[in-house]
């Protein structure tokens, strides 16, 4: 049986970037984690999460929650370095 542990391990996203993920989408933990690796296996899904990650925190900033801000750009940060490049959909049209 699989536990929600490893889930996250064969997701290759860190339970921060799904909570990203969450948090954006509106999504339940569970359903972010399968959206995110989802995402990860097409050329623009890293592109996309990073958006979401810099959509959250333009929203935390709008809202002067300074609070979150600092752990968002971290948890983003971390992300480009583990997925690097990607193709950005909206800069190909």
């Amino acid at each position: 049986m699989l536990t929600l542990n490893d889930c996250i391990a064969f997701s290759d996203l860190l339970p921060e970037e799904i909570e990203e993920i969450s948090r954006h989408e509106r999504l339940g933990f569970v359903v972010a984690l399968a959206k995110g690796h989802s995402l990860l296996d097409r050329p623009w899904g890293p592109p996309a999460i990073r958006q979401m990650m810099r959509d959250n925190l333009v929203r935390a900033m709008r809202r002067g929650d300074a609070a979150s801000c600092a752990p968002t750009m971290e948890v983003y940060h971390r992300f480009q370095v583990r997925h690097p490049g990607g193709i950005d959909r909206r800069r190909t049209a």
